[in-house]
């Protein structure tokens, strides 16, 4: 009996000590369950906050303000205004349209291009451009050969735009005025005139009148007098 008696006094606190074991090792599985709920739901919050976040919706092209033709010089295109800028939603932007202009420098159009059309880098070509990419319309070139000291032909280049100047027994003129230079070789200076202006042109020249060329601003150019005014001798 008294052996009973103790065996029994001392298994009793043996179970109580087990459960209680137990319950902190649930209790704690329990907050590591917590704890990976807590972590897998700010895990998925970030990807969907990520997902949710995209790139612009928008891209800016630059087209055609009015017809381009196959062979025209980038130079040009720019000189006379010729493209513009334009917001349109991503999925209307064509593969390969610029976004700057400056990607096309030096290049002539190797297609032509129709008004409001999106200009692409495949639009554009690094051909070599002739005189005649220059030209539209009743555009033509000439060369002059005239002096350094007359002709800045030292100084001028591709682009420039000039004044020609008539000299004569009566009186010195503008004879021509904001003329664009088409190219400068060894003092043949191109310049780009009209079919009539040729013909002034080559009239002056039989007349025997003293020409000079006078390079205007790059922009902002003014003229104080009229074309055609005279100062007499």
């Amino acid at each position: 009996m008294q052996a009973s008696r103790h065996l029994g006094r001392i298994t009793a606190p043996r179970t109580g000590q087990t459960l209680s074991g137990r319950r902190g090792s649930s209790l704690v599985a329990l907050l590591c369950a917590v704890a990976a709920g807590v972590l897998i739901y700010l895990f998925i919050s970030q990807n969907r906050t990520t997902t949710v976040t995209t790139g612009p919706s928008t891209a800016t092209v630059f087209v055609a303000k009015r017809y381009i033709p196959a062979g025209m010089p980038e130079s040009a295109i720019i000189s006379q205004n010729l493209l513009a800028p334009k917001v349109v939603p991503l999925g209307q932007a064509v593969a390969g349209a610029i976004s700057d202009p400056s990607l096309i420098a030096g290049e002539v159009a190797a297609t032509s291009i129709a008004a409001g059309q999106q200009v692409t880098g495949t639009d554009f070509s690094r051909a070599n451009v002739t005189l005649g990419s220059y030209l539209s319309g009743d555009y033509r070139a000439v060369a002059m050969s005239i002096d350094s000291a007359h002709g800045l032909t030292a100084y001028l280049t591709r682009g420039d735009t000039v004044d020609v100047v008539a000299q004569g027994p009566k009186g010195s003129f503008d004879l021509f005025q904001d003329v664009t230079v088409l190219d400068n070789a060894s003092g043949n200076i191109v310049l780009e005139l009209t079919d009539k202006q040729v013909l002034l042109l080559a009239n002056a020249k039989q007349a025997g009148l003293t020409l000079w060329l006078t390079l205007r601003p790059v922009s902002g150019a003014r003229n104080s007098i009229p074309n055609g005014y005279m100062v007499k001798l």
